[in-house]
């Protein structure tokens, strides 16, 4: 794609399909083989698309962008926690340059429209003893699907549904890998800090009482804050503790 010749990083390879399981199997295989850091992965339709927790990625074929990037970091892995909030920013960013519209981001990583979710992240890593091999950078992005399961209704929305306008889905694609490479780039020299700075402005549910499983545990604080990593700090009966995304799940506020 000619928009992304200008990125430094991602997108000097895009492989796209008309329908595969997920966009993140094909990474996981392509990076096993040698793909380069920065190969994005396109499909039309996904059988088996999934989200955080093992929860399903539902999306009408050939109406949204399902995508996969495969990167190569050289820092260690406990440096790339804040990772996903970066593609979310990316996300936020792409739809606000394209769309024209107002969004939010969820900590640590769900992208909302008038509190409904539009994109959400999914990042997986393969790592030895430590040392990061790749990790893929998954994004699903509902952009002119018309309408979501009768379970979904209520939680999801789409581009289409909250502007009334069909976008083209390659514009939205070169704009959010632009912002993604810039964001990427950023990241690997060490400035995730302001970063997340940017992102903060981003997330309304900071400051606000929270309810949240902690495996089967129910528990209810307030978001104060997340720490240079992107960890949340949370105020629970008055004392603070500090969460990774990986301890919790189904926020809300």
């Amino acid at each position: 794609m000619r928009g992304l010749v200008s990125n430094l990083h991602i997108g000097k390879q895009v492989f796209c399909y008309d329908s595969v399981s997920s966009t993140n199997d094909i990474a996981h295989h392509l990076a096993k083989s040698g793909a380069q850091s920065g190969t994005i992965i396109v499909a039309e339709f996904q059988t088996a698309g999934r989200g955080r927790g093992a929860k399903k990625w539902i999306a009408q074929k050939g109406e949204n962008l399902t995508t996969s990037v495969i990167l190569r970091p050289t820092m260690p892995l406990e440096n790339l926690a804040a990772l996903p909030l970066l593609v979310a920013l990316a996300i936020a960013q792409a739809i606000e340059e394209i769309a024209r519209r107002q969004v939010e981001i969820k900590w640590p990583n769900d992208v909302l429209m008038q509190r409904k979710k539009v994109a959400g992240v999914l990042v997986e890593t393969s790592a030895q003893a430590g040392t990061v091999d790749y990790i893929v950078v998954g994004i699903g992005l509902n952009v002119n699907q018309a309408q979501f399961p009768d379970d979904l209704a209520d939680r999801a929305t789409s581009l289409f549904l909250e502007t009334g306008i069909r976008y083209d889905k390659s514009t939205l694609l070169v704009s959010l890998m632009r912002f993604l490479d810039a964001h990427y780039t950023r990241f690997a020299k060490g400035e995730t800090e302001s970063l997340l700075t940017t992102w903060r402005a981003y997330c309304k549910m900071l400051g606000k009482p929270i309810t949240f499983f902690q495996g089967n545990l129910r528990r209810e604080g307030i978001a104060l804050d997340i720490d240079k990593r992107g960890f949340l700090r949370v105020e629970i009966n008055q004392k603070e503790e500090l969460l990774s995304q990986a301890e919790i799940q189904t926020v809300r506020y």
